[in-house]
């Protein structure tokens, strides 16, 4: 038998194996049908619009159907490469620090007993719940010089004369780090509950302290944990609007502000499009990512 004899009755024994591992879901759930048609409806059918107005042709007043690739092209504009650079910088000094934060406190939380497990992810549950409009207001009544951390700070004699410390750089880094550890303390609780506790008592009998033990054992174990919740933050951050519209400056203003200004401001809807799908893209790439490095999650594997 020749090999496009064998490799056709391959595709014709695979075609209905994957036929039926695809449909009996559906069987079974019929009621997964009605999601899965929302889903079409407020998802592919508003991307294949924006796909299609990224081409559009922007006139003087308005946009008008047409094929080229305009606002593509100015993808290398300044604009748009100043913009980017910024928010890649707050995106990835902002997951540095949220995963540094996150990651002694969920090893931590997670050597306790179940009862003080539940108690501190309800907390974070909580914490979730607020909007980020609550956020960010409420930091920026902190930061504020009348009834803030500077008042405070003039108090305890630190500093000269207070005064807000907000809009600003660091305003804006901590805004952004502040709203993302409590994601990244979820996506790293279940690797750090499956870590295997006689590592670390058995390196701490061998005479390794407790800080030794946690960075040659724990780390090095919860590697690509520690690397998926990074990227998830990354992707968080770039779309961040309220936090970097509340507590920024105007020259850190990041990739949704940008969208927001040519969409609402400028009207130049076909831009603003285009960058929405060069967002999207980037942003299944960098979920694509994230899979692959779950995948590879060595915990539980030890």
């Amino acid at each position: 038998m020749s090999d496009a004899a064998v490799n056709r009755q391959r595709d014709d024994a695979v075609g209905p194996v994957w036929r039926e591992q695809f449909l009996q879901p559906l069987k079974r759930f019929p009621i997964g049908l009605y999601p899965t048609f929302m889903m079409g409806v407020f998802f592919l059918i508003p991307f294949i619009i924006m796909l299609v107005v990224s081409f559009y042709a922007r006139t003087e007043s308005t946009y008008e159907p047409g094929f080229e690739f305009t606002h593509y092209a100015r993808f290398f504009s300044p604009l748009f490469t100043t913009h980017l650079l910024v928010s890649v910088q707050f995106s990835v000094l902002a997951s540095i620090l949220s995963v540094a934060a996150a990651v002694p406190f969920t090893y931590f939380i997670s050597r306790f007993r179940r009862r003080p497990q539940v108690i501190a992810l309800v907390f974070l549950l909580c914490v979730l719940t607020l909007s980020e409009v609550i956020v960010a207001y409420s930091l920026s009544v902190v930061m504020s010089r009348s009834s803030g951390l500077p008042s405070f700070v003039e108090w305890l004699g630190l500093i000269d004369k207070a005064r807000s410390w907000y809009p600003g750089y660091l305003a804006n880094l901590f805004g952004l780090s502040f709203f993302n550890i409590p994601f990244a303390v979820l996506i790293l609780f279940p690797s750090c509950t499956r870590l295997d506790r006689e590592l670390t008592e058995a390196a701490q009998t061998m005479g390794a302290s407790p800080f030794r033990s946690f960075t040659t054992i724990v780390l090095p174990l919860l590697d690509r944990t520690i690397m998926a919740a990074f990227v998830l933050l990354f992707v968080f951050t770039m779309g961040a609007f309220v936090t970097p519209s509340w507590l920024g400056r105007p020259e850190d203003t990041m990739m949704a502000q940008l969208i927001a200004n040519q969409a609402l401001n400028r009207g130049n809807i076909p831009f603003a499009a285009a960058l929405s799908m060069f967002f999207m893209a980037v942003t299944i790439i960098l979920s694509l990512i994230t899979v692959r490095l779950r995948r590879g999650d060595r915990v539980g594997q030890t």
